[in-house]
C-alpha cells in the first residue's frame, strides 16, 4: 500500500516540478474545459462500454491498489500447517472451519467435513480457480480498454482548441491570442497522457500483479486441502507446501514456525 501511494505521489511531484521549472504561472495548466473534455469524455465512454454499475466496480478496484494484502504465501502455508497439526491430533474439522481463516480454506474444510473424495474436491477447486482467473482477466481487460480513452479525448480537446486557434488567425491581435490558445489546446493532451500513463495503466499493472499473487495463494490452499483430506503428516504438509516458496520465503516460514512453537511451549 505504502509503495503504491509513494509511486503515485512521486509521479505527480515529477510532473509538478517540470511545470514549475518551465512556467512562471503554474495555474495556467489548470483549465476547466480541458478537464471536462478528458474526464467527462472518459467517464461517458466508460459508461457506454461497461455500463454504470460495472464502472462502480472498476472504481472500487482502483482503491484496492492502495490496500495492503491480507494474505500472503508464507502466512497461508503457516495457517495450513497449523490446521494439519490440529487435525492430526484429532481435533474436529467443524470447529476449525468456523474460525477467522481464509475463505478458501473455509471452503476446503467444509468439503473435508462433508467427506468429499479427492476427485470431487479437485473438480470443485478447479472450477473455483478457473472462475477466479476469468474474473481477474475480465477486470484487466476492462482497465486496458479504459486506458485508451483519456489520450483519445485529450487529442480531441487539442483538435477543438486548434480549430479555435485557426479561426482567430487573421483577426485583430491574432498573434497575441494564438500562443495562449494553443497552450490551452495542448493541455488536454497532457491531461490525457497523465491519466492514462500515471494512473490507469500503473494501477492496472498493480492489480494484475496482486491478482497473480492471489491465484498463487489459492493454489497453495487447495494443495493443502488435498493433503489435509488425506490426513497427511504435518511435517509432510509443510515440506510439500514450502515447495511453492522462494528460498528467502522458506527461511521466513521456518522462522515463524519456530517462533510459534517456542511460544506454544512456553504457554
Amino acid at each position: 500500500m505504502k509503495s503504491s501511494i509513494l509511486g503515485l505521489l512521486a509521479g505527480i511531484s515529477i510532473v509538478w516540478f517540470a511545470i514549475d521549472q518551465t512556467s512562471d504561472d503554474a495555474a495556467q495548466y489548470f483549465n476547466f474545459l480541458s478537464i471536462l473534455i478528458v474526464f467527462g469524455g472518459t467517464i461517458s465512454a466508460a459508461i457506454i462500454t461497461h455500463g454504470l454499475k460495472k464502472n462502480f466496480d472498476i472504481l472500487k478496484m482502483f482503491f484496492k491498489a492502495f490496500q495492503s494484502s491480507k494474505y500472503d504465501e508464507v502466512g497461508i502455508i503457516k495457517e495450513l500447517v497449523l490446521i494439519s497439526e490440529r487435525l492430526f491430533r484429532g481435533e474436529d474439522v467443524e470447529a476449525i472451519k468456523d474460525e477467522d481463516i481464509h475463505p478458501y480454506v473455509k471452503d476446503g474444510l467444509r468439503l473435508i467435513h462433508n467427506k468429499f473424495s479427492d476427485e470431487k474436491i479437485k473438480k470443485i477447486s478447479t472450477t473455483m480457480l478457473n472462475e477466479r482467473m476469468r474474473h481477474y482477466q475480465q477486470l484487466s481487460d476492462q482497465l486496458t480498454v479504459l486506458a485508451k480513452y483519456p489520450p483519445a479525448f485529450g487529442m480531441m480537446g487539442t483538435i477543438i482548441g486548434l480549430i479555435a486557434v485557426m479561426k482567430q488567425m487573421g483577426g485583430d491581435n491574432s498573434i497575441d491570442q494564438v500562443g495562449p490558445s494553443m497552450a490551452v489546446a495542448l493541455i488536454t493532451t497532457l491531461y490525457g497522457i497523465f491519466i492514462s500513463n500515471y494512473i490507469i495503466n500503473p494501477i492496472s499493472d498493480n492489480l494484475s500483479a496482486r491478482s497473480a499473487k492471489d491465484i498463487k495463494v489459492r493454489r497453495i490452499i487447495w494443495e493443502g486441502i488435498f493433503l489435509l483430506n488425506k490426513a497427511e503428516n504435518p511435517v509432510f504438509v509443510r515440506e510439500v507446501l514450502a515447495g511453492y516458496l522462494l528460498p528467502a520465503q522458506r527461511q521466513e516460514l521456518e522462522g515463524e514456525m519456530k517462533t510459534f512453537n517456542t511460544q506454544r511451549m512456553a504457554a
